[in-house]
């Protein structure tokens, strides 16, 4: 094996100075020829599928800008019809408003005077149905009263009450709250 200084010695003996370096032409030529043959097949499988590829996808983008300047262009056009329609739409839409309200007056008038008829017809049934609710509370209040006292007569009495004692107490009670109304 040889050492550096070895092969320092080595080669100023050999006297070249590709030598001196322990360079061997046919290595550095077959390093050639595999770069050469890497350089090949990564330009065959490698830039040139990705080179295809990005052409691909400009175009697809120039394409993508094409089209989104198409549809810009629709787009203001369909503005411009919006708005001319926008615009017979709000006159129809003002002609109608007039009509409706000439018949909205009339309407009003007639709906006014039903109105007031339902008004009346509804305030007195409310009326009825007050006297009503007015006299179911009262029976209501006196039973409530006429228990209240039988309870009360039975506590003061300090005993249980029967239950015809019970009841004969409770009429008494709702008589005696009958007669005072």
């Amino acid at each position: 094996m040889l050492f550096p200084s070895n092969l320092v010695i080595a080669s100023a003996e050999a006297g070249g100075t590709i030598e001196r370096f322990g360079i061997e032409p046919v290595y550095i030529a077959w390093q050639f020829a595999s770069f050469a043959i890497l350089a090949v097949v990564l330009y065959y499988f490698g830039i040139k599928p990705i080179l295809a590829t990005m052409d691909s996808r400009n175009n697809k983008i120039e394409e993508g800008l094409r089209f989104s300047d198409e549809m810009k262009d629709k787009l203001a056009e369909a503005d411009k019809q919006y708005e001319a329609r926008l615009v017979a739409a709000s006159d129809e839409a003002a002609k109608m408003a007039r009509e409706a309200h000439d018949r909205a007056k009339v309407f009003e008038e007639k709906a006014s005077q039903e109105a007031i008829a339902k008004a009346n017809d509804i305030l007195r049934r409310a009326e009825d149905q007050l006297e009503r609710d007015r006299a179911q509370m009262l029976a209501q209040l006196r039973a409530e009263v006429a228990r209240l006292v039988v309870e009360t007569t039975g506590k003061v009495l300090s005993r249980e009450l029967s239950a015809d004692e019970k009841s004969r107490f409770n009429d008494s009670a709702t008589r005696e709250i009958a007669s005072k109304n």
